[in-house]
């Protein structure tokens, strides 16, 4: 029996804030450092094919992410308004 994923309350807690984001990111070094340093399954007990298939899943799913936030939010670059040549986002919606 496939054991079911149960969410952390600090998975799921929102505002996405920047400690937030360290975690998910810190997460997936580390299993970057792991792969990286041995063989694929690392003590996992998902074959490495199923890992392949959850990371594509997440990339996905961020991309998508990235997407909607863009689309919901007014893009300005300051050089349009005589800065310097940086990207600035006027996010005008609630993620809560």
């Amino acid at each position: 029996m496939m054991q079911q994923f149960r969410p952390t309350d600090l998975l799921l807690r929102a505002p996405y804030d920047e400690a937030w984001f360290e975690m998910v990111f810190q997460a997936l070094d580390h299993l970057h450092n792991a792969v990286s340093l041995d063989s694929p399954d690392n003590g996992s007990p998902l074959a490495p094919a199923e890992m392949v298939g959850w990371l594509d899943e997440i990339i996905y799913t961020a991309q998508e992410a990235v997407r909607e936030i863009r689309a919901k939010c007014e893009y300005v670059t300051e050089a349009a308004n005589g800065g310097q040549e940086s990207e600035v986002y006027h996010v005008r919606f609630d993620l809560n």
